[in-house]
């Protein structure tokens, strides 16, 4: 899915008010961002205030820094803050949790390899029903050991 963002505009102290393409808004906390190297400047308020979307809308940047954060990991992020989608760090834990591989984690969700990698790198949002799917294994499991 292309992601296309035609205006941005910063909420202090860390949320972003994104326009996609279609029109649609979402707000989206990129505060996880503070604590990341190279983007530390996000703390400053004024600075955080100089946002602007990319030239070609495939993310928001601050220029004076070279900072940035592409339009998919805006999106994700505000698909698992709205609810609607089982956040990354969640999915993780589950596979660290069971010492799933990729391969593993992908035969118990019955789900390809690579649309293990997408979730679990972030790259596209991991759907609320995957979580519950998560869940479900895990209970499973515990049921099947006990």
């Amino acid at each position: 899915m292309k992601l296309k963002i035609t205006r941005v505009e910063p909420l202090p102290p860390a949320r972003l008010r994104v326009t996609w393409e279609s029109g649609k808004q979402s707000e989206v906390d990129v505060g996880e961002y503070f604590q990341a190297p190279g983007h530390e400047r996000l703390r400053d308020p004024v600075f955080f205030q100089t946002v602007q979307a990319e030239e070609w809308g495939h993310g928001v940047e601050w220029p004076a820094a070279d900072i940035g954060i592409p339009a998919q990991a805006l999106y994700r992020l505000s698909k698992e803050q709205s609810g609607d989608a089982f956040p990354t760090a969640d999915f993780n834990a589950w596979m660290e949790r069971h010492d799933l591989s990729l391969s593993a984690a992908a035969r118990a969700l019955h789900l390809t390899r690579r649309t293990i990698i997408y979730y679990s790198t972030g790259a596209k949002p991991i759907p609320a029903y995957i979580g519950l799917a998560c869940r479900g294994w895990e209970a499973t499991t515990r049921r099947h050991v006990a």
